[in-house]
């Protein structure tokens, strides 16, 4: 039955009259197959959440680069320790003020016979203000064989170095004697293929590595220095974000949760905390907490692990941990507070309480799994954050304690010989840049993948 308006719409187009004009006929109409409805139905294959948020970070070049950039960076703090020959606390007498890639003297000296010898130690490049060898007991291994020898007086500047191509293949050679790689004056070493009681072990090397940053003032090797720095500012770094994420969510989640008066003096509290300088609480932590955490530290580090960690970092380190606990966690709360705010409206919420779920089920299961968009961005754009303010109080002298290092600490170190040594400076500087850049730049992508309003 046709509406009574059709006739008088402009609109209305009678079939019949357009099926004559074009000369179509009911022949020309057959049914579709299933084969030919299922071409026509364009499918798209459903993807989580986080699997589109991973597209979008791929796609965004920038971001792909600070990462592999920051990627490197983690390589060189937490592997590049371990591929080099140096310590971060061991000074070398005979290598002060090397510049990069320089040699002292009696390492030019090992250079000149690595090729030539299986294995060498040279007492010029033993760590600690003493170089030589006491008279006494000594061994070390080659290629699973243990080499035990004696030596009757005190050698030093002299390479004990171990030829098995030659028939007496141990012996001690003066430096002073050796020209080109060339030696002829040396003393052989009687030895034994068993370690001796009480005997010291020696690292024999195959080659001198160089110091690729340089050494400092005291001889430690800077290059290693700066790794290690950087691991120790990556890890506060990381720590510090997680106390933010932690005492932040939860705070922001009950006030946002709970509403009416406990939100209102909630949120007094925080705006009271953002108006205290940071610096300043910084500062009278040192003070107040200098004397009872080192304490502390004797008391317990005997004991406890974590204590021995914590005294490792030293008490300035865990005054900025406190600050952030204190201080920093305000804007996570915020954020959070106003992302619990819109959830808390939602059927799921309402459904929740309903059925008799506490507060606490309900920031748990539902809340902060819902936010995890926000704290994943805010946490990541923290760690770059904490980064810089250890970086800024160790450059004071209120960071990590010596001879513990930190990239910070460094700069603050290279700052007093600049002018002779500017390289010093550069090396660490230029770390702890690339660091705070790329977890920007990471940071700043991840918000763009998990934010749903700039969805592509």
């Amino acid at each position: 039955m046709k509406a009574p308006f059709a006739k008088f719409s402009p609109f209305h187009v009678d079939p019949e009259k357009i099926m004559d004009t074009f000369g179509i006929t009911d022949g020309d109409f057959s049914k579709a197959s299933d084969n030919e409805k299922e071409a026509m139905v364009e499918t798209h294959k459903s993807i989580s959440f986080w699997r589109d948020a991973l597209r979008r970070f791929r796609s965004n070049t920038v971001s792909m680069v600070a990462l592999f950039v920051f990627i490197g960076c983690l390589f060189f703090a937490f592997i590049g320790p371990y591929l080099i020959p140096y310590n971060y606390s061991d000074q070398y007498r005979t290598a002060q003020k090397l510049g990069p890639f320089e040699y002292s003297a009696g390492e030019e000296t090992a250079r000149s016979i690595q090729k030539e010898a299986d294995g060498f130690y040279a007492t010029a490049m033993r760590p600690g203000s003493i170089t030589a060898l006491e008279a006494g007991d000594y061994c070390f291994t080659f290629r699973r064989n243990t080499y035990a020898f004696t030596l009757d007086s005190e050698t030093d500047n002299s390479i004990i170095i171990l030829d098995l191509d030659e028939q007496e293949p141990l012996r001690v050679v003066r430096e002073s004697d050796i020209r080109d790689g060339k030696y002829t004056n040396y003393t052989p070493l009687a030895y034994t293929s068993t370690s001796a009681d009480g005997a010291t072990e020696l690292k024999l090397s195959r080659r001198v590595f160089p110091h690729v940053f340089g050494t400092d003032s005291s001889g430690r090797d800077i290059m290693a220095r700066t790794m290690y720095g950087a691991r120790v500012s990556i890890i506060i770094g990381v720590v510090a974000a997680l106390i933010v994420l932690i005492i932040g969510s939860l705070y922001g989640a009950i006030s946002g949760l709970c509403g009416g008066a406990v939100d209102f003096i909630m949120m007094r509290i925080v705006e009271l905390i953002y108006s205290i300088p940071e610096v300043l609480i910084v500062l009278l932590l040192q003070v107040v907490l200098k004397d009872p955490l080192q304490a502390w530290f004797q008391a317990h580090s005997q004991t406890s692990a974590f204590v021995r960690a914590m005294s490792d970092l030293g008490a300035g380190i865990v005054s900025i941990f406190i600050t952030f606990a204190v201080l920093y966690w305000v804007t996570m709360a915020r954020i959070i507070r106003g992302q619990v705010l819109q959830l808390k409206k939602q059927e799921y919420v309402t459904a929740a309480t309903a059925l008799g779920a506490s507060n606490a089920r309900i920031i748990r299961k539902h809340l902060l799994p819902n936010c995890i968009g926000p704290l994943v961005i805010t946490t990541c754009l923290q760690i770059p954050s904490a980064i810089f303010l250890e970086s800024f109080l160790s450059f004071l002298g209120l960071g990590v304690s010596a001879p513990m290092a930190s990239l910070g600490s460094l700069c603050s170190d290279a700052l007093q010989t600049i002018q002779l040594y500017p390289y010093r400076l550069v090396f660490p500087a230029i770390v702890l840049t690339v660091i705070v850049l790329t977890l920007n730049l990471v940071g700043d992508g991840l918000r763009d993948a998990l934010d749903p309003r700039l969805k592509k």
